[in-house]
């Protein structure tokens, strides 16, 4: 009979880099895997293809540890027979900064270039839903299709569809399967073949005739039992040979598409099946309407548009966060958001640092001859995308893996912040202040975001001794006295680093200093630190009402806004502006918590503990008229730990202490808070809270180059194995609004969000979610062995830092973008002499307008280290003109790919360009110079 389907077996491992075991552990398992792949493939021509998912990370890992097998391994790679995914490692698109799932695609590229090529499809097998700008991305590096399964399911998406990014981009999504996911081969063939088992059996028979053996140390007893002895033989019975098949078929069926059915053969850590040839031909021979063969997943991809153009397939758009309907492997499991909060926190630190400071910084200062630091900032950027993998990110792992993790992100931000140091000397010595006076200093301050910015910052300016300054004035440019504070004076020792001599110091006096200042966007301001005489009032009067931020009975207050906080600790907030209060905010809640890293699930007779009958302590720290200040500490008595079986919360209780202060600066349209806590207790999820008091059914919340509204009415889901996901992913904000007027959260590394349907549309984050993950080898543990393992209850002493931000109008009329961005990064300052350049002491080095509406996402060197990648993204749902302009000497200006290959050249016009940003696109254009490169 003529066959009337083929089948595509697509072979691989889904390799987990970091979960089981650590990072070093896991090579040793990899290098076994590879190199029985190596061999295989050399002795069996037949054994055709093999997927290694894990990222381009796999291929180091492996190289570090068999150096030797290199050549080997990249003829393999190169002939077309070992297949990798584009990724440098396969991150959570949701918890990761937008600019580094770019990132990570650029360093999966750069990687693997000198070994051979990466697949055309792509392949995100884990992130725990997808964002919407995902088809964009793919496309910007030339990805037509793409496989994956979380974030779907059968009822919601079809097995084939074309998916629509909001710049109009599509690409084509083969949606995997709701129940095995990405092991429909492994499970229904391999499984009942080889082993003898039901599909989805994931239980093991022990049998002494395969030599399982286990540690049995008191050191090492937890880990997993090992089979020395396995029969690779499968059963060749044609009775059950055709079983299995039509058990194959009648599961793959659900989703053929054309002739062509999919079998999936990815499971986690898989070795290559040596004999897989053999059960194909086996099944061949007694098939009567399948072909199967092996294939890759781009020609798999190929093969089915052939039979399915893209016109007879349904376009839909937006994120993929569909929950899982019925059992299975397929779960959304959106609770890795708030698992080992401590890790979010670090991620958001070092990326900030590299993407908005250093990498921007560091561009700038190689135009005026300092050489960029490609290799040190590459080797940066590898620890932090080694710690996006997303086990990793998402706090799944082991506890020694997420100790490792903490490492490689102090090894990215020590570089980051060493790189910005560096590079704002190297600006600083081009600009000219020559005319400040010889006892004068500087402090020049750096502004690396787009929009300009006038706030209250603190600088730490050290007088050297010898330059007998004992009154000063603070000057800009136009002579103009600028509003300053001093917090603190003090004698103290400062180090110099110089190249002639060793470890030196100088007497100096330290003066912390608020100031007001006013700096253009992606530029910076100088300010003159001048000596004067001492001034004597022989005969003082009464001035003016001096004006102070904070009053000892609770009270800050500016221009805008006026915080009222109450004896519990919660407070009022007064938009002075717009004329409305949002009343009793910021309280804490604490619930039952016994989930996992991916499920968040309360005790069977769970409760909350709120802090809304705490007795807080108020301490006014500062007041003046430039900042206010107040700390607030309160004990909130919550339960020890859930009991043992995960039935009830403890009756024992032990403090969690909470401190955070409330800062509201001068011309300051936002109040920021910084909390602290010191967790003691297990099994518990705390989250603060905000009743925003506006009637919306929706909230706003930053996601990868997408702003995404999203429903808060609860949805019924039944009897499904995976019930309404409450909370959501943010990046830098969440809003509230009513379309008149707003409440913005504005975060730093927080990524878990929840709107309360209640009356109040209460606002709840997430600060801490602790959970039973414990990932050894027994899942029933003694009281010691829980306290060996205690990394996913985040222990210890934790800081948090957020604003709140009272807006007219929606988000975007309210500029919460910029709000966000200025609260998340910092301006930079540098004291100074004297001194002989070639910039004006104000200057700015590019413009980009509208700014609020066209969000900067990155300034770099072009991977091709020829030129300057400026990156941004339209935030509108309305196609914008963008004008920029540089100062710089920049001789021409390319529009590229995401992948930086050429896509138009554009014109630049005395340092002007214009070009069309469509709705949502995703814009990186690099500047190139013919400046002699210099050391």
């Amino acid at each position: 009979m003529t066959k009337k389907y083929i089948m595509h077996v697509l072979s691989g491992t889904h390799w987990d880099r970091e979960w089981r075991y650590t990072a070093e552990q896991s090579k040793l398992r990899l290098a076994d895997l590879i190199d029985s792949l190596i061999t295989l493939m050399e002795n069996n021509p037949e054994y055709s293809y093999f997927h290694l998912d894990g990222g381009i990370i796999v291929l180091e890992d492996y190289l570090s540890v068999h150096p030797e097998m290199e050549q080997r391994l990249a003829r393999l790679i190169q002939k077309g027979r070992i297949l990798l995914v584009p990724w440098y490692t396969l991150p959570d698109m949701f918890i990761v900064m937008p600019e580094c799932i770019i990132r990570n695609l650029l360093m999966g590229r750069r990687i693997i270039e000198p070994h051979g090529k990466v697949m055309k499809s792509g392949y995100t097998a884990t992130s725990y839903g997808q964002t919407s700008q995902l088809p964009q991305i793919y496309q910007g590096f030339g990805i037509a299709n793409i496989f994956f399964y979380r974030g779907t399911n059968k009822y919601a998406l079809p097995s084939c569809f074309l998916w629509q990014a909001p710049d109009g981009s599509r690409i084509r999504v083969f949606r995997c399967f709701d129940v095995v996911t990405r092991t429909n081969w492994f499970f229904f063939v391999h499984q009942p073949l080889c082993l003898g088992k039901k599909p989805c059996d994931l239980g093991y028979t022990f049998q002494s005739s395969e030599l399982p053996v286990h540690p049995a140390d008191e050191d090492s007893y937890e880990l997993d039992f090992q089979v020395l002895q396995e029969d690779p033989s499968f059963n060749r019975d044609p009775a059950v040979l055709r079983k299995v098949l039509q058990s194959i078929f009648k599961q793959t069926s659900t989703q053929t598409l054309g002739p062509h059915l999919l079998a999936l053969n990815m499971e986690d850590n898989q070795k290559p099946y040596p004999m897989l040839t053999e059960m194909i031909k086996a099944l061949n021979a007694v098939s009567e309407n399948v072909k199967i063969i092996q294939n890759t997943i781009d020609r798999y991809a190929k093969e089915v548009e052939e039979s399915l153009p893209d016109d007879s397939l349904e376009v839909r758009e937006g994120e993929m966060r569909h929950p899982a309907v019925e059992p299975g492997f397929n779960g959304l499991l959106g609770a890795v958001l708030s698992s080992r909060v401590n890790l979010k926190i670090l991620n958001e630190r070092a990326e900030t640092q590299m993407v908005f400071l250093a990498e921007p910084l560091a561009s700038i200062a190689s135009i005026f001859g300092w050489s960029y630091p490609t290799n040190n900032l590459v080797r940066a950027w590898k620890s932090l995308l080694a710690n996006h993998a997303h086990d990793s990110i998402c706090g799944a792992a082991v506890d020694q893996a997420h100790k490792d993790m903490l490492y490689r992100f102090s090894e990215t931000q020590m570089v980051a912040e060493e790189v910005t140091r560096r590079s704002l000397e190297a600006i600083w010595k081009q600009i000219d202040t020559r005319d400040i006076g010889k006892k004068s200093l500087t402090l020049t301050i750096f502004n690396t975001l787009p929009f300009s910015r006038k706030e209250v910052v603190l600088a730490v300016v050290d007088v050297p001794e010898n330059l007998n300054i004992q009154h000063f004035d603070l000057f800009d440019l136009e002579g103009k006295q600028v509003p300053l504070q001093m917090l603190a004076k003090e004698s103290i020792q400062v180090r110099v680093e110089r190249e002639l001599d060793t470890s030196i110091t100088f007497p100096a006096t330290r003066y912390r200093l608020l100031i007001e200042a006013e700096v253009p966007g992606m530029g910076y301001a100088t300010y003159i630190f001048k000596p004067r005489q001492p001034v004597y009032v022989k005969y003082p009067k009464p001035g003016s009402e001096r004006v102070l931020i904070a009053t000892p009975d609770g009270r800050l207050e500016n221009e805008y806004l006026k915080v009222l906080i109450h004896g519990n600790g919660s407070f009022d907030l007064t938009d002075k502006k717009n004329g409305r209060i949002y009343s009793g905010l910021h309280y804490f809640t604490d619930s039952g918590e016994i989930g996992t890293a991916h499920q968040s699930c309360g005790p069977l007779r769970n409760f909350t503990v709120t802090s809304i009958g705490c007795k807080a302590n108020l301490t006014l720290l500062e007041s003046n008229p430039l900042r206010g200040v107040y700390q607030v500490d309160l004990i909130v008595r919550i339960p020890a730990a859930a009991t043992a079986d995960g039935k009830d919360r403890l009756g024992q209780t032990v403090d969690l202490p909470i401190g955070f202060c409330i800062t509201l600066r001068k011309g300051s349209r936002c109040v920021e808070i910084k909390t602290s806590l010191e967790n003691k207790a297990r099994d518990h999820k705390l989250r603060v809270m905000f009743p925003a008091g506006i009637q919306t059914d929706y909230s706003f919340a930053e996601s990868a180059f997408a702003i995404e509204k999203r429903s808060l009415l609860w949805q019924e889901t039944g009897d499904n194995i995976e019930g309404y996901f409450a909370f959501k992913p943010m990046q830098n904000f969440v809003d509230i609004s009513n379309g008149k007027c707003g409440l913005a959260f504005l975060n730093k590394g927080m990524r878990e969000y929840e709107v309360l349907d209640d009356v109040s549309r209460t606002l709840a984050i997430t600060l801490l979610r602790t959970h039973r993950a414990y990932m050894t080898a027994n899942e029933v543990m003694t009281p010691q062995e829980l306290d060996k393992y205690t990394g996913s209850h985040v222990f210890g002493k934790l800081q948090f830092q957020y604003a709140l931000y009272p807006h007219r109008g929606n988000w975007q009329e309210g500029a919460v973008l910029r709000q966000a961005y200025c609260h998340k990064v910092p301006l930079k300052i540098i004291q100074g002499v004297a001194n002989k350049g070639v910039l004006p002491p104000l200057g700015r080095f590019f413009e980009i307008e509208p700014a609020e509406k066209l969000i900067f996402s990155a300034l770099k060197q072009s991977e091709d280290e020829k030129g300057i990648l400026m990156r941004f993204w339209n935030s509108t749902q309305e196609a914008l003109q963008a004008r920029i302009k540089t100062s710089l000497p920049f001789t021409s200006v390319k529009k590229v790919r995401l992948d930086e290959t050429p896509a138009e050249d554009l014109e630049l016009k005395k340092g002007e360009l214009i070009l069309p940003v469509k709705k949502g696109e995703i814009v990186s254009i690099i500047f190139e110079t013919n400046l002699p490169a210099k050391g």
